[in-house]
C-alpha cells in the first residue's frame, strides 16, 4: 500500500481531454483530493503562459511543473522555485542544425512561448491540423528579429521546440541531437522535438519540490503518456500511464489508466479518495 501525499500529471493526453477540457467529473475528483491535502501538480511541456484556462482557473491550483521541467512554479506567488536554462552552448548546437530544416521553431523565456512573426503569419507550409493551427495563434508570440531575440536572451531559455510535418526528418534529428549529448532531447507529441538543459526533466522537477515541500518520492503517484513523461513515471511511487499513451512508457508503469476521453485520470483519483488517501 502506498501512502499519496502529491499527484504530478501531465496535461495533453492525460489529464485533459482531446478537446483540452476538464471534465465536471475530473473536477469534483481534484477538488476532493486537494481537500484531502494531496498536493496536485501539473506537469506539462507547455510554458506557464501556455497552460489552458482549465488548468489556471482551478482555485487550488499551488505548483505546476513547466517547460518539460524547466521551472517550478507557484501559481500563488507567482515565481519560479526552481529554473534550468539551457547553456547558451546548448542553444548554439540546437540552433546550428534547426536553420537549416523545414521546421517550426519555437522559443520558451519566462513562462512564455515565442516564434518568428513571418512563421506566425503563414503556418500553411507545415501541414498544421486547424486545433494546431488554432493553438499556436493563442498561445505563441510572434517576433519580428526571431533569431536576433535568441541571441539576446542566449543564458535564459527554458526550451527550444521543434515542430516537424516530415517524420523521417524527424527521427534523424533526434538521432542527431540525441548524439551531441549537450541538452535533453524529449517529446510531448509525435511531431515535435524538445530541447531543455541536462537537468531540466520532469522527474528532477518533481525530485526538487519533494525536496521543498518534505515529501518523499515513495508517497508520489506520476501519470502520463509521453516520452517526456517517463523519467517522472520511473521517479514517482506509483507511475500511471495511459492506455493510449506510447507503449515504452506503458511498459515502465506500474498501472495503466484508461484513455484520457474515457475518465482515465478521475477513475485514478477517485481510487484514491475512496481508499482515504492510500493506493494499493
Amino acid at each position: 500500500m502506498t501512502k499519496i501525499k502529491l499527484i504530478a500529471s501531465d496535461l495533453d493526453g492525460t489529464l485533459l481531454t482531446s478537446k483540452k477540457e476538464i471534465t465536471p467529473r475530473l473536477y469534483q475528483a481534484l477538488k476532493k483530493i486537494d481537500e484531502m491535502g494531496i498536493y496536485f501538480v501539473p506537469s506539462t511541456g507547455r510554458p506557464f503562459g501556455s497552460l489552458p484556462r482549465d488548468i489556471k482557473d482551478l482555485p487550488f491550483l499551488k505548483y505546476v511543473i513547466t517547460s518539460n521541467g524547466a521551472s517550478v512554479y507557484d501559481a500563488q506567488e507567482n515565481y519560479d522555485i526552481v529554473q534550468n536554462f539551457l547553456t547558451p552552448e546548448a542553444v548554439d548546437i540546437t540552433l546550428e542544425i534547426a536553420k537549416e530544416l523545414p521546421v517550426i521553431i519555437e522559443f520558451f523565456k519566462d513562462g512564455k512561448a515565442y516564434i518568428a512573426k513571418e512563421v506566425f503569419d503563414d503556418l500553411s507550409p507545415y501541414h498544421l491540423t486547424e486545433s494546431h493551427i488554432h493553438y499556436i495563434k493563442t498561445t505563441r508570440i510572434p517576433v519580428q528579429d526571431f533569431f536576433g531575440e535568441i541571441e539576446r536572451n542566449k543564458s535564459a531559455l527554458e526550451n527550444i521546440n521543434l515542430v516537424f510535418s516530415d517524420m523521417e526528418l524527424r527521427k534523424q534529428t533526434w538521432d542527431f541531437l540525441q548524439s551531441k549529448d549537450h541538452a535533453s532531447v524529449t517529446a510531448s507529441s509525435p511531431k515535435n522535438i524538445e530541447i531543455t538543459s541536462k537537468d531540466a526533466t520532469k522527474a528532477r522537477a518533481l525530485e526538487k519540490l519533494c525536496q521543498v515541500l518534505g515529501i518523499q518520492r515513495e508517497n508520489t503517484l506520476a501519470m502520463g503518456d509521453g516520452d517526456n513523461d517517463l523519467p517522472m513515471l520511473q521517479f514517482a511511487g506509483v507511475g500511471v500511464a495511459m492506455v493510449n499513451g506510447e507503449e515504452h512508457v506503458k511498459n515502465a508503469a506500474d498501472l495503466i489508466a484508461d484513455d484520457c476521453n474515457d475518465f482515465g485520470a478521475a477513475k485514478i483519483l477517485e481510487q484514491i479518495i475512496e481508499q482515504k488517501g492510500v493506493l494499493e
